[in-house]
């Protein structure tokens, strides 16, 4: 009989039950791993690297305990279980990431559940699941008929007779541990993950100290699906997240609905809840109930976990007794406005001076400041704890952009796993807590290509004619052409220049003669004119500078401010660099290619990082893997820039480690404590490195 071995970790508290009739059906013995321990913590910690969160270290750790225990191990890859709602990129490449860092790891069944593909693929990778057992089509269909009528049992065990997975497990499986209510005269709502919350070892006996401190605690399993997405709907309007339910849903409802206080428990550097607390704490502060949010990682204390929990404890029943302060939140007013006259944009390196003239065009002042030093203290001092530093320089960019007088604000947001999807939601939610009135214009990909994007300007605009919109568009794409195009000539003319810093110099000088071009005929000339003085630059001909391609996440990567310049640290050091495709704005406006260009390419990059990452994980994660791969015999080195807690970039900073490609990687995590002259003496050492291995591998 064929074993599969299933982790006790992450959705495990979810779906158990549902797993093992599926595969028990069809012939299979289920092994699952031990509770979490000290020795298992350990494991995960020493194979995964980078700033993952401990949940998928503890993962890690579970499928050591497994490697010979059983034939296969159960790892599927989760992308979406509702249509438009997203997992964690780290839950869609688990199966990818666990292969990379358990080298001795069993076969893994890695199927991929995805709800917003046709239902017939669904059904086909389902069915090819079940083939590693059966070739009976009939005894799969019903094995999965099966597990769905059990999962549904689970469910209701949960919400209809108030108990936690522990519980209902311990009605489901046999000798699963419950946990025992008492008497208490306090009431707390414990909210957060399953797998933090139901864990023991993680979160140190949480749910057993708050119950000895005479705390009655409900949980979000104890919730009504409907009551949930009615909290989701109030708070965040749209579902985005697979987690929002037993998060902000259960929060929500739980401080509406009787709770003394509400604990958060969150994983140190987990990407959705870093947003998604942020959003709680608002109808917190509205009901006037204490909020703590505690957050775990494997340097977590018990000592600081208890000492916090019983001040927590202590001013929850002092709240409850006495004088509760009801919390005012400024005005959301500012939507009512008509017309826009300054709008504010994020500032990526010189996306402004593409758009100018072209605002102008249309009676709209464009306010894009560049970021600073102030700008990023602004964004850090309002941003949530641990979110990524795109998210914080964005947010001081806007706040920058609406003392600047800007009447409306313009984001861009994603369709994928990563977290700028959500990025509006909270930075319209800080800021409007502020006490800014703005129009907030959040834009996502159109269906309808390009006369979609013309119809989101026009809708910006003054009511101004369709000869102007069409006018503006095409100005200010060939001035982002323009900009590019400039750009990759100065990486290559940088690393040979005799004089360093003249190609930097003419840059600048053209950047923002590009600006103030009124025209597409003075933009022509302008452009000539700066071509030929970079080709007028004197230049070493006997160099042969190294190749270096610098790949990551788009913010960190084209903002020099948050990199530290690295690609002109870089060139003076003579190197060359090279940075992927979607890093430059203008192959997304190509003509006859619009916004679908870089998509044919991400399919070709599919194909490179498919030995090691099979699935698109959101944002650039694929992108990074690929492209390492791709150019392992074009470039001497790759510089992996990703900001501090990037979901899809820690996912490929792991997959990239244990890839047989011989390219030395230097990975830069980027945020707000990053110092120049640290970034420098790094950029320093792995050139000299490079520098050698090119002398060792020279012909002799």
């Amino acid at each position: 009989m064929l074993k599969v071995g299933i982790p006790r970790a992450l959705l495990y508290y979810q779906y158990y039950p549902m797993w093992q009739v599926f595969f028990q059906e069809l012939g299979a013995q289920v092994v699952t791993s031990p509770p979490t321990n000290r020795e298992i913590v350990t494991w995960g910690c020493s194979r995964i690297i980078g700033d993952a969160c401990l949940p998928v270290k503890v993962f890690c750790g579970h499928v050591l305990s497994l490697v010979d225990k059983c034939d296969y191990i159960f790892i599927p890859a989760i992308h979406s279980i509702e249509k438009k709602v997203y997992n964690c990129p780290k839950f869609m490449g688990l199966p990818d990431l666990i292969r990379a860092s358990v080298r001795q790891c069993p076969p893994i069944l890695d199927p991929d559940i995805d709800v917003n593909v046709e239902r017939r693929e669904l059904y086909h990778t389902i069915y090819k699941l079940g083939r590693s057992f059966t070739r009976n089509p009939f005894k799969v269909k019903g094995a999965v008929t099966k597990a769905l009528a059990t999962h549904r049992a689970y469910q209701a065990q949960l919400q209809h007779h108030k108990l936690t997975p522990a519980q209902a497990l311990a009605g489901v499986l046999p000798g699963a541990a419950g946990t025992e209510d008492e008497a208490p005269s306090l009431t707390v709502a414990l909210v957060g993950h399953p797998y933090l919350l139901y864990d023991e070892h993680v979160n140190h006996r949480l749910v057993q100290r708050l119950q000895r401190m005479g705390v009655k605690l409900v949980f979000p399993e104890m919730v009504a699906q409907n009551e949930l997405h009615r909290s989701i709907s109030e708070v965040v309007e749209s579902q985005y997240w697979t987690y929002e339910p037993e998060v902000i849903g259960a929060g929500d409802y739980y401080l509406r609905n009787g709770a003394d206080g509400l604990i958060l428990v969150v994983a140190f550097g987990c990407g959705p809840d870093s947003l998604m607390a942020e959003m709680l704490q608002r109808p917190a502060r509205e009901q006037g109930k204490p909020f703590l949010r505690l957050i775990i990682d494997e340097h977590t204390a018990e000592t600081g976990l208890l000492t916090r929990l019983e001040a927590f404890i202590d001013m929850s029943r002092r709240n409850r007794d006495g004088f509760r302060h009801i919390y005012t939140i400024s005005s959301e007013g500012g939507e009512e406005m008509t017309g826009i006259r300054a709008l504010g944009i994020p500032n990526f390196a010189n996306l402004s001076a593409a758009f100018n003239t072209s605002a102008k065009m249309l009676n709209i002042s464009l306010i894009a400041p560049p970021v600073t030093k102030r700008t990023l203290s602004l964004g850090t001092a309002h941003s949530p704890e641990f979110v990524c530093l795109p998210f914080k320089a964005i947010l001081g960019t806007f706040i920058e952009s609406l003392e600047q007088g800007a009447d409306s604000l313009f984001m861009v947001t994603s369709s994928n796993a990563c977290r700028m999807g959500y990025y509006a939601k909270a930075q319209e939610r800080i800021l409007r807590d502020l006490g800014y009135k703005f129009r907030f214009i959040k834009h996502s990909k159109p269906k309808s290509g390009l006369p979609g994007v013309l119809q989101i300007i026009k809708g910006c605009t003054n009511d101004a004619p369709w000869s102007l919109v069409i006018a503006a568009y095409r100005l200010g794409t060939a001035k982002l052409k323009a900009l590019d195009d400039l750009e990759r000539a100065v990486q290559k003319v940088r690393p040979v220049e005799r004089e360093k810093g003249t190609a930097d110099r003419i840059f600048h000088e053209t950047v923002t003669a590009i600006d103030q071009a009124p025209e597409l005929s003075s933009l022509k000339r302008v452009v000539a004119e700066y071509h030929r003085k970079l080709s007028q630059v004197a230049r070493d001909e006997q160099a042969v500078p190294l190749k270096v391609g610098i790949i990551g996440e788009v913010y960190v990567v084209k903002e020099p401010f948050i990199n530290m310049n690295v690609e002109v640290q870089l060139g003076k050091l003579g190197v060359e660099v090279t940075r992927t495709r979607s890093t430059f704005f203008s192959e997304w406006t190509r003509p006859g290619a619009f916004l679908n260009a870089l998509n044919d390419d991400k399919r070709k990059l599919e194909r490179f990082a498919r030995p090691y990452l099979n699935r698109d994980v959101g944002g650039h994660g694929l992108e990074s893997v690929a492209e390492k791969v791709r150019h392992n015999a074009d470039f001497d080195g790759m510089v992996h820039l990703l900001p501090f807690t990037c979901m899809p970039e820690v996912l490929a900073q792991n997959i990239m480690s244990s890839t047989k490609e011989d390219i030395p990687v230097l990975t830069i995590l980027c945020d707000e404590q990053m110092g120049e002259t640290g970034v420098q003496t790094r950029i320093e050492a792995f050139v000299d490195l490079l520098e050698w291995r090119r002398r060792r591998r020279a012909p002799r």
